[in-house]
């Protein structure tokens, strides 16, 4: 059995200040909802690795963290050269599920995004799920909550829209050798075209992760609109007619 050596100076709360670059930013010069997702993943990873649990540690052990469920909640996006602090911490588990959340505070000490996420461990050999008990036993846990419920799967689509099927760049893919949860977002965001996007700001994005894209793969981007601002989106692999993410964003 692995043991988890949790570090006695163990942060509950981790956070980290990240200063926004133009390679941040979109052509309204404000922080794009990708490059965030893109920060949460390494403030949480960093989170692990000051607890004394991080990446190195689980792939010794044949396992690895993957994003299931995230909720944003956007006030505002920082803009280029804005510095903000992204504070993060563990709630516990929810059955299989690890719950975490996130916030950004701006310099003038305003909470501008929160977001809570759910994880899932998984054997890097079989890709089936791993128990996280033992993991998260004497992982420091913080009760703050931002939402006042944990993450539910999202609605099926119909009469949707499909945009044209490409295949998993090497880009696209991470170190655990599937496709990177930021790049399922880059598609869905892209999928709505330039005039679309210059006009319009994400207030509220929601994605499940159902299952893992790798290298070959054929993907389309489907698209259900339920308002005028308000979309369903998934993805799904044209093999087998498998769906990876299901999505729900509002924009203003």
């Amino acid at each position: 059995m692995t043991v988890y050596k949790i570090f006695s100076n163990a942060p509950k709360i981790y956070e980290e200040t990240i200063t926004i670059r133009s390679y941040h930013c979109d052509v309204n010069r404000q922080l794009t909802l990708p490059k965030l997702c893109s920060f949460f993943q390494d403030v949480a990873g960093n989170h692990t690795v000051a607890c004394g649990v991080g990446w190195e540690l689980l792939q010794k052990n044949k396992m690895f963290w993957v994003l299931s469920r995230l909720r944003i909640e956007i006030e505002r996006f920082p803009q280029w050269h804005e510095q903000i602090v992204i504070r993060t911490w563990s709630n516990g588990l929810d059955g299989l599920l690890a719950i975490r959340h996130f916030e950004v505070i701006d310099q003038n000490g305003l909470q501008v995004i929160k977001a809570i996420s759910s994880w899932l461990m998984v054997n890097s050999e079989t890709r089936r799920l791993i128990k996280a008990d033992e993991f998260m036993r004497d992982f420091p846990i913080n009760s703050e909550r931002l939402f006042e419920s944990n993450l539910a799967k999202l609605p099926n689509l119909e009469n949707q829209v499909e945009f044209e099927a490409l295949e998993v760049l090497f880009t696209e893919t991470d170190m655990n050798k599937h496709m990177n949860n930021v790049s399922y977002i880059d598609r869905i965001i892209n999928s709505y075209g330039y005039n679309f996007l210059l006009g319009h700001q994400i207030k509220k994005f929601e994605i499940n992760f159902l299952k893992e894209a790798l290298p070959g793969d054929l993907l389309f981007v489907q698209q259900q609109q339920l308002s005028q601002l308000y979309f369903l989106n998934n993805i799904v692999r044209q093999s087998d007619s498998a769906e990876m993410v299901r999505t729900q964003i509002e924009w203003i």
